[in-house]
């Protein structure tokens, strides 16, 4: 748990003013959704009333921008690893994205994707895996649709 920012000595001014400049050092390090700020500036000991205010200064300003973000990530995760939208969707959801930002973030990261194509590309990377049952395993287990799944692995008795 990190140490409270303000100190008892400072005045109420002072004390929101050194909690702004930790969060925006905080958000500078990388990318943040609005819940992780929230959460660092709850942690920092922050009044909800301040913290609300907070928020809306740094999404005002640009500084958080979920939709943005949940975008950039969601395409650079998939371009990374492929993986089915069931994954993704839980990847996004577990950063702290809302439903219809998430929802916005997976119809970006796949407009243009072949999700089948995607499949294919991870059979290629695991090609030690021989029997049908271990290559249906693993796509599962990257969120893959039950019905690509079929398809890919019924595939290759033909």
């Amino acid at each position: 748990m990190q140490a409270k920012i303000h100190r008892s000595a400072d005045t109420p001014d002072q004390a929101a003013e050194r909690l702004e400049q930790a969060a925006l050092r905080y958000l500078t390090r990388r990318d943040r959704t609005e819940a992780q700020v929230r959460t660092y500036l709850e942690r920092a000991g922050a009044a909800p009333a301040l913290i609300a205010a907070l928020l809306g200064q740094f999404r005002r300003r640009g500084y958080v921008n979920d939709a943005a973000y949940a975008g950039r990530w969601a395409g650079a995760r998939l371009a990374q690893k492929p993986m089915g939208r069931e994954r993704l969707e839980a990847e996004l959801t577990a950063q702290g994205f809302e439903p219809p930002t998430v929802a916005t973030a997976l119809r970006q990261a796949y407009e243009g994707r072949n999700e089948e194509d995607l499949a294919r590309r991870l059979l290629r990377a695991r090609a030690a895996l021989r029997t049908q049952a271990k290559q249906a395993a693993l796509l599962r287990r990257h969120g893959f649709d039950e019905a690509i799944i079929q398809h890919l692995v019924g595939d290759q008795d033909s």
